[in-house]
């Protein structure tokens, strides 16, 4: 027996905490196990001008298991968008569905024929129980993937942070590149975000922080095309770590984007440049300090 939500989940923001949570209390309740369905969209059912996915989808599954959430089960929508909502149910039922957790405004099947209506009357046949969890807000707003894309597109973070109930972070494997910075004196790591379609935060500065063999370390991202020195035609991310020097090469590291400090410039000269990197690490310092200074990390978490 088993209680599932289902959704896309697309950055486990804070309206879909309130679906999952909800299925792990009544799975509780019903003495069964919880299961999360998350639905994959490939790239053609997106419109053309989709950003991009919050995180990738692995990083989707292991944010929904840390609610406590007892299994993931991912599902392609194009292996069952032709299904009739009625005959999807049906299959959970037979599979031991005993519970079902969706949104308020949660379609399914065939021509999103499927809805809470159809839901309704189908558990007062079969005896399941069903909750609909109603959207949640944020200054009024609903809180939505679409919305979170759209935060992180502009360098609006800690909007984005407030509807995630976490820090936007992003992460990635180092690789090696020019060594650029180093040779300007700020020995930087390269990071490859991997083959997946993610929306990329607004070119810039940030001032970002990562746990790397357990200790925490603060430094600066740079994202975008490095207009100054060999310009790239891709988005490249790149950060320096204040105060840490360690090898980084072939590490996956997670990165918790913080403060936004300003665009990304093309400098008439490296001087002009170093001097650019100097002055936002000051700025990072002191904004570190400065959040630290009281409640340590705590404070920062409710940037």
């Amino acid at each position: 027996m088993f209680v599932a939500c289902i959704g896309t989940f697309d950055g486990v923001h804070a309206g879909h905490r309130k679906i999952i949570d909800e299925a792990v209390n009544l799975s509780k309740n019903l003495k069964a196990n919880s299961i999360a369905i998350s639905m994959i969209y490939p790239w053609q059912y997106y419109f053309p001008n989709f950003p991009g996915l919050i995180y990738p989808v692995s990083q989707r599954i292991e944010l929904i298991l840390d609610t406590g959430i007892e299994d993931v089960i991912t599902v392609n929508m194009a292996e069952i968008k032709d299904i009739e909502p009625e005959d999807y149910i049906s299959s959970l039922l037979s599979q031991g569905l005993k519970g079902l957790v969706v949104g308020e405004d949660f379609t399914f099947g065939k021509n999103a024929r499927g809805d809470v209506k159809m839901l309704s009357r189908m558990a007062a046949d079969y005896g399941f129980e069903l909750k609909t969890i109603p959207k949640q807000t944020y200054q009024s707003k609903r809180i939505s993937s679409s919305w979170i894309r759209e935060a992180i597109a502009r360098g609006d973070i800690k909007l984005a942070g407030k509807l995630l109930q976490r820090p936007y972070h992003i992460f990635g494997q180092v690789y090696r590149d020019q060594g650029l910075g180093g040779k300007l004196g700020f020995p930087t790591a390269n990071i490859s975000r991997g083959e997946d379609k993610l929306v990329h935060p607004r070119s810039g500065v940030y001032i970002v922080r990562s746990i790397i063999d357990n200790e925490t370390v603060f430094g600066l991202l740079n994202v975008g095309f490095r207009p100054t020195i060999n310009p790239s035609e891709e988005v490249k991310y790149e950060v320096y770590y204040l105060d840490f020097e360690k090898e980084l090469y072939s590490k996956v590291i997670e990165m918790d984007l913080l403060e936004y400090l300003r665009p990304e410039l093309k400098f008439n000269t490296l001087d002009d440049l170093i001097k650019a990197i100097k002055r936002d690490e000051r700025i990072a310092r002191a904004w570190i300090a400065k959040h630290l200074s009281n409640q340590g990390e705590k404070e920062i978490e409710n940037f």
